[in-house]
């Protein structure tokens, strides 16, 4: 009696190989661009809560008649300080009316804020975006990424509008 053996031949796994070789090709390149994408998404929605925060502080300075400069109160009774009736470019400014009335920067807040002067207008804030992992329950956070950036210039005078530029080259 002849026994017949199971199982695969050279051939038959030499194309699953190969197939799957083709199929990886394919489908690599797409997933290596999702990182650049989720970071690049990440710095779009920064620029979006900076300039809605610009705007309800500007909405508030229209309300309390404080449009020529000084200080905002926010609802809560956290003081912003402006600049032609928006925030101003430093930590007191813009970053507070964005953290809704604190001035540290909290572990879930994926950037690192580099505060302006203040005022005048000229003086710039921006916000580096900082990749972290979570790898075991430990989290790790990289160096800033000077080039993956969203910046807030108070406006030149009053009537104008606050400057919210992008940079999504090093993203």
């Amino acid at each position: 009696m002849k026994r017949q053996e199971a199982g695969f031949t050279l051939i038959e796994l030499v194309v699953v190989i190969i197939i799957l070789g083709i199929l990886a090709a394919v489908a690599l390149p797409k997933f290596m661009g999702l990182s650049t994408d989720a970071r690049v998404s990440v710095v779009n929605g920064m620029s979006g809560s900076v300039n809605e925060a610009a705007d309800m502080v500007h909405a508030l300075a229209e309300v309390q008649g404080t449009v020529s400069g000084g200080t905002v109160t926010l609802p809560g009774g956290t003081t912003v300080t402006i600049d032609n009736g928006y925030p101003d470019s430093s930590a007191t400014g813009i970053l507070l009316a964005l953290q809704g009335g604190s001035t540290t920067v909290s572990a879930a807040f994926p950037f690192t804020f580099v505060a302006g002067t203040g005022k005048p207008a000229t003086s710039v804030a921006t916000f580096e975006y900082t990749a972290t992992s979570t790898t075991d329950g430990t989290t790790t956070t990289g160096t800033p990424n000077t080039t993956c950036t969203v910046t807030y210039t108070p406006p030149a005078s009053s009537g104008d509008e606050p400057t919210i530029g992008e940079d999504l080259a090093g993203c």
